[in-house]
């Protein structure tokens, strides 16, 4: 009806223009704070979620009080919502929409896990009694249903598979089985659900450094207990503080080689919290924290025992510990080890990423079968400029002169000839390696062709050799 209309009936009413993008926005903060219960939380727009608590609800003493701690808490901040239990998202769906929700008195946990195991059967009873509408079907198919004398989902149970097909759609048999537990349904959680994870809540909320240590500690004690099930090492977690506020604080730690043990992890996250401990703002407390293990990979027992006793002193497991304490307490982007890329150009083709990041990009270069080594270790960035005197226009240089320096070459190999980027306008590279009446070798190259252009090529000095 018109805003006129329905004024005319209810003078007092009040009047909310309709935004999307903030509905969503308010269902995406109430997804973000459900996850205190469960790390997988399921957006259903326009105003549903669906909450995946396996294995999480004994932690709030069965299903029934999870679901009415939900509830009751959704209520207090301000929302009205329904919320239901079920083995099938489908069943759940409907169950929270069109069930008849009365106030169950309150049991014990094997009391309710017996009646949860007693009720398996009944709940696909309770759906049959259900509106077709309960089936999550478009309005159209399931007014269509409804004039084919077709109203509650008992009635599609017992009509004719193929003639129920032709008449509401192959959508409408689907949702069907997937309520019923026949078809497989996929959710796609809000975030990707951590491989590992472990949840702790507390009784009075934590407002000190010293209790979130303490807790952190527990956690990573619980997550090393499934990683080594697993037998799989972090290499990234994140300790989520859920804050009576209803805001969330995430401290994230990455290590450079996969960690299976509780005292380096805790020192990590100790230099972490020390770092952000002032912006944490714990005024209201914190009433549950989570540990999450973002990033694992395959734990290699061998790595701990064969170390030689001359990599004792610094063993690759200490070289890694003293890079995962930088990191965190410098930031991950601070600490460097070099990285090679497929360039031809020399100046591009190594560069630097984080200690930690992900191995993807590493690449092993193997030595030369010779033992020569055809690049210096050292280069100078951009090369620099040289005076050089050679025999014949492109030959090798006879002499150069280099920082007001004349020096005469013994000695030439080259050239290696390196094609410059097109779409850059580089030109053609000689590289020649060279070495001086005083033993000091030298990496020289001529940019440029001659003919190429009227200016005559010039020469730089691109590195020198150890």
């Amino acid at each position: 009806m018109s805003l006129a209309d329905a004024r005319a009936i209810q003078p007092k009413l009040e009047a909310v223009e309709d935004d999307p993008e903030e509905d969503a926005r308010a269902l995406d903060n109430v997804a973000a704070w459900c996850e205190r219960f469960t790390p997988i939380v399921v957006l259903d727009p326009p105003e549903g979620l669906f909450l995946d608590i396996a294995g999480c609800s004994h932690l709030f003493g069965g299903e029934e009080k999870l679901r009415a701690e939900i509830v009751t808490r959704l209520h207090a901040q301000g929302f009205g919502s329904r919320a239901a239990i079920a083995p099938t998202p489908g069943a759940a769906w409907a169950f929270a929409r069109y069930a008849k929700q009365k106030r169950q008195p309150e049991r014990t946990l094997r009391e309710s896990l017996q009646a949860s195991l007693a009720a398996t059967e009944d709940w696909q009873t309770q759906l049959a009694n259900l509106p077709v509408e309960a089936l999550r079907l478009d309005s159209n198919a399931a007014a269509l249903l409804r004039r084919l004398g077709l109203k509650t989902v008992a009635h599609i149970l017992k009509a004719p598979r193929s003639s129920f097909t032709a008449r509401a759609g192959e959508n409408a048999m689907l949702r069907l089985d997937q309520a019923l537990g026949r078809t497989p349904e996929a959710l796609r959680p809000r975030r990707p659900a951590p491989p590992v994870f472990a949840l702790r809540r507390f009784l009075e909320p934590i407002f000190t450094a010293d209790a979130i240590l303490q807790v952190t500690q527990d956690l990573c004690g619980d997550a090393i207990e499934r990683l080594d099930i697993r037998g799989a090492g972090a290499l990234r977690a994140e300790l989520v503080l859920f804050g009576v506020d209803g805001r969330d604080r995430v401290i994230g730690v990455n290590v450079s080689k996969p960690l299976r043990e509780v005292k380096p992890l805790m020192r990590l996250f100790r230099e972490k919290l020390n770092i952000v401990g002032e912006n944490l703002n714990a005024e209201f407390g914190f009433e549950a924290a989570r540990l999450d293990i973002v990033r694992l990979a395959e734990f290699d027992e061998r790595t701990r025992t064969l170390v030689s006793g001359a990599e004792a002193s610094a063993s690759a497991e200490q070289i890694g510990g003293i890079v995962d304490v930088l990191s965190s307490r410098l930031g991950a982007k601070r600490v460097v080890r070099p990285l090679v890329h497929d360039e031809h150009a020399p100046e591009r083709a190594a560069g630097w990423r984080s200690a930690v990041a992900k191995n993807d990009q590493v690449k092993s270069v193997k030595p030369p079968a010779d033992g020569v080594q055809r690049r210096p270790v050292r280069l100078f960035a951009p090369g620099q400029l040289i005076e050089v005197m050679a025999s014949v226009p492109d030959g090798p240089p006879l002499r150069f002169r280099w920082r007001r320096v004349t020096r005469e070459v013994v000695r030439a190999e080259g050239p290696e000839r390196i094609s410059g980027d097109w779409q850059k306008r580089e030109k053609t590279r000689d590289y020649y390696r060279v070495e001086d009446k005083q033993g000091r070798r030298y990496w020289l190259y001529r940019e440029g062709l001659y003919g190429e252009s009227e200016t005559p090529p010039r020469w730089y000095v691109h590195g020198l050799f150890a």
